[in-house]
């Protein structure tokens, strides 16, 4: 694109390509000149004929002959006028332009990055792949969303899309979430003619957490559900024929809601600093949340963030939906305006303990140690728990000295595993924080310095990470593992092949789920992350559905209704879905999950 269409673009939000392609369709059939094009730019940016000859180093008559003869016929027909009309008036041509009935006016998407906040709709991206092409795809992509050019970055999001799947067999679901946003921008007048209602829900994760992993879990559950709303209204409207659309089409189709509506995602990056004094990120977002019709907020990932950001949207009458944190610190928060789709940490700590139990039963004794990060009130919940309940059975149990300082350097924490080496330790209970502090999750990978034949290594939600596997592969390399009784274990929410609400369940939900994401992301790529994600926006939908909410707070008070009032369910991919007056769901769901070597796949895979 030449540098005078952007400064049009930029300075007038214009379509000039549009308006030059038009132009050449009128019934005067000579084609504009490369000459022309310049003419109409300079023209519209307010420059006078003498100007534009100067500028173009011609005479000012060759100017007003190329305008007379050529450009204002052109326009006075695509504007229904006389062509003495507006001859010489560009302040009525743009007029006429700037009036978005005319189609030839942008709507840029807005700008809303700071220094203390990261969002977008499609003008940036946070996941990059290694391979530059790609980026270079993506680098446009964002360039032409950024201009308000919704059609050209929809081409180049969906090439970006194309080009990951071609060379890593997995999509970005920022790509597919940044497809959906540019199809209903680029369609918004068909979709307002039609009203088909557009629903805006800000979902905020985590970039810097184990270098995106986290966050790219929790969009593949996202963008997932956006596309199975969405389709129904593309494929009413034959959207894919107007636009290859064949690369995200889903093969097997199933309904979740009736009602033809439009997600839009926007997506926000949360810094997860333990040491903030307040969520600046909240604070932000819930400033923005009428400008940008934010209808709910999807978020946060660790509990403390949860916890700091809770009150910036309470005091805008806006409903927090929580896929991923488990303190039990945040069962208290509020009576109505939050919906926490996870498990807390009392819950999973039972479930563990339990498991652990069974796992001893015919022992005497046995020796357990605890590694947590005593700065993050998720992982005080969690180790709190598990105390509670392995206390009951101290005649059976040897309590160790703690760690609470996994966070830490990795010598201290190295010496604490060589410590509780030498006094014969049976069982570690391992619990990172949310990447509140990188050295958590990786000093977690000393766990491979043990003899991990003969000690149980068991781990909250947040040791249920591919790093460990990666680790484990690692540490087979160097010494004789045994593959069929490798002791690692957690305790998740949600899992692939999970009996109840996995892949070959009954729970229809729960089997499309991995049928679709089996075509985005490939077999197994979807994890406990994804599928509470995907909850999380199933329940504003459903509430949506049955009320149409117009707003945010009318949504507040619907949710409240429908679920803590009238205490009604609804199915989802991780089972029953019914929330208690707190928010916390009633009887949440857990899995145990073990580190198991896959055979035919030649490979370690977290399975039930």
């Amino acid at each position: 694109m030449s540098e005078i269409f952007l400064q049009v673009i930029e300075s007038l939000t214009i379509n000039i390509e549009l308006l030059l392609q038009d132009l050449d369709f009128t019934t005067n059939k000579t084609n504009l000149l490369e000459l022309d094009q310049l003419i109409i730019c300079h023209s519209l940016l307010g420059l006078s004929r003498q100007e534009i000859a100067d500028k173009l180093k011609l005479k000012s008559m060759t100017i007003r002959d190329r305008l007379s003869n050529n450009i204002y016929p052109k326009i006075a027909e695509i504007m229904g006028v006389e062509q003495k009309d507006i001859a010489g008036n560009w302040v009525k041509i743009l007029n006429f332009l700037l009036n978005p009935q005319n189609g030839y006016k942008l709507n840029p998407a807005p700008q809303l990055n700071s220094d203390n906040f990261q969002a977008s709709f499609g003008r940036q991206f946070f996941l990059y792949p290694p391979n530059q092409d790609i980026v270079k795809l993506q680098t446009e992509a964002t360039k032409f969303y950024q201009l308000g050019l919704y059609y050209q970055a929809l081409k180049y999001f969906s090439m970006a899309w194309n080009q990951e799947i071609k060379l890593y067999d997995v999509g970005n679901p920022e790509s597919l979430i940044y497809i959906n946003n540019s199809l209903i921008e680029y369609h918004k007048s068909l979709f307002q003619a039609n009203q088909i209602r557009v629903y805006t829900i800000a979902v905020v994760v985590p970039f810097y957490h184990n270098s995106g992993k986290v966050a790219a879990e929790i969009l593949r559950g996202i963008s997932q559900i956006q596309l199975q709303v969405n389709w129904l209204t593309f494929n009413k409207f034959n959207l894919d024929k107007t636009i290859d659309l064949n690369s995200i089409k889903p093969k097997i189709f199933s309904t979740l809601i009736s009602s033809p509506i439009l997600l839009k995602i926007l997506i926000v990056n949360d810094p997860n600093n333990l040491y903030t004094p307040y969520n600046q990120t909240a604070e932000k977002l819930a400033a923005l949340f009428q400008e940008l019709s934010l209808i709910a907020i999807i978020g946060h990932y660790s509990s403390e963030m949860t916890k700091n950001a809770f009150r910036f949207y309470a005091d805008k009458g806006l409903v927090l939906v929580n896929a991923c944190s488990t303190s039990n610190e945040l069962t208290d928060l509020s009576l109505m305006s939050f919906f926490r789709l996870t498990t807390p940490d009392n819950t999973n700590a039972q479930r563990l303990a339990d498991f652990l139990m069974s796992h001893i039963a015919e022992r005497e004794q046995s020796k357990i140690a605890l590694i947590y990060n005593h700065n993050s009130i998720y992982c005080q919940s969690y180790r709190n728990s598990m105390k509670k309940y392995l206390e009951a059975y101290q005649d059976k149990l040897i309590f160790l000295e703690e760690c609470g300082y996994i966070n830490e350097s990795y010598y201290r924490v190295q010496k604490y595993i060589e410590n509780i080496q030498r006094a014969g330790v049976d069982m570690i209970i391992i619990i990172p924080d949310g990447g509140l502090e990188p050295n958590s999750l990786n000093n977690a990978g000393l766990i491979s310095r043990l003899n991990l034949n003969n000690c149980l290594i068991a781990g909250s939600a947040t040791f249920y990470q591919e790093n460990i596997l990666h680790w484990v592969h690692e540490q087979n390399q160097y010494r004789d593992i045994n593959q069929d009784h490798l002791q690692i274990i957690a305790c998740i929410p949600w899992h692939w092949h999970s009996q109840e609400n996995g892949c070959n369940s009954e729970n229809i939900i729960a089997q499309y789920f991995c049928k679709l994401g089996s075509q985005l992301w490939g077999e197994g790529n979807l994890n406990w992350r994804s599928a509470t994600a995907f909850d999380a926006v199933l329940v504003v939908l459903k509430v949506i559905e049955k009320y149409h909410s117009e707003t945010s707070q009318a949504l507040l008070e619907d949710m409240d209704r429908y679920f803590k009032e009238q205490r009604r369910f609804i199915k989802g991919v991780t089972g029953n879905i019914q929330f208690k007056a707190t928010g916390d769901r009633l009887n949440p769901p857990t899995e145990i999950v073990a580190v198991k070597w896959h055979s035919q796949q030649q490979k370690w895979q977290w399975t039930i």
